[in-house]
């Protein structure tokens, strides 16, 4: 990499000088979602924030769930970038809870359903490590830190039939309440 006094490391696309580094998010904005995609990457933009679809900066949205990142890396420490990013996701997080109130959408989760979900990417490493056994013990856990669930983890892998891994983590303690998923899925996955 080449280091530039005034712009930084150097990257093909200008939008990356700088540090270079973008810290984001998978987050459910169900709320935003109906209030206004457009009204969305409004707010973004106010908080210096870049929403995405999950599936890349030019796939598109689907859903509800966005991948919220830092949108400067110019000019910035990487502390400030990544608090930049944490402030704005918590901020977009309350306004989301504000108008699911407003619109009268209760809580919205991905599945409350105990029963074994099909799984669309049947290929995945979600098809292989999410077996009837694993479900039926792990489905009725919450995490403590943000209510998350193992259906909601898997959502991609259930809603898409293109995924190849097929889940994330909702927060810290995903991997430890979700540990018989997660634990075989990156073992396989980074070949340790």
């Amino acid at each position: 990499f080449c280091l530039d006094e005034k712009y930084g490391y150097i990257h093909s696309c200008p939008t990356n000088l700088g540090t270079g580094m973008r810290a984001s998010v998978h987050i459910d904005l169900p709320g935003w979602t109906r209030h206004g995609v457009d009204k969305l990457k409004a707010r973004c933009e106010e908080l210096h924030l870049q929403p995405r679809g999950t599936r890349g900066e030019s796939g598109g949205q689907t859903g509800h769930t966005y991948d919220i990142s830092n949108k400067h890396r110019l000019g910035y420490s990487e502390v400030q970038l990544v608090q930049k990013m944490i402030d704005g996701v918590n901020t977009l997080w309350k306004e989301d809870k504000e108008f699911q109130s407003k619109y009268n959408m209760g809580s919205m989760s991905t599945s409350s359903s105990k029963e074994f979900p099909n799984i669309q990417s049947k290929h995945s490493l979600v098809a292989k490590h999410v077996t009837k056994e694993r479900w039926d013990k792990l489905c009725g856990i919450t995490t403590k830190t943000s209510g998350f669930t193992l259906a909601k983890a898997i959502a991609c892998a259930v809603q898409f039939d293109n995924q190849h891994c097929g889940i994330y983590a909702g927060d810290w303690d995903s991997y430890k309440d979700f540990a018989p998923v997660f634990d075989p899925i990156i073992q396989e996955y980074h070949g340790i």
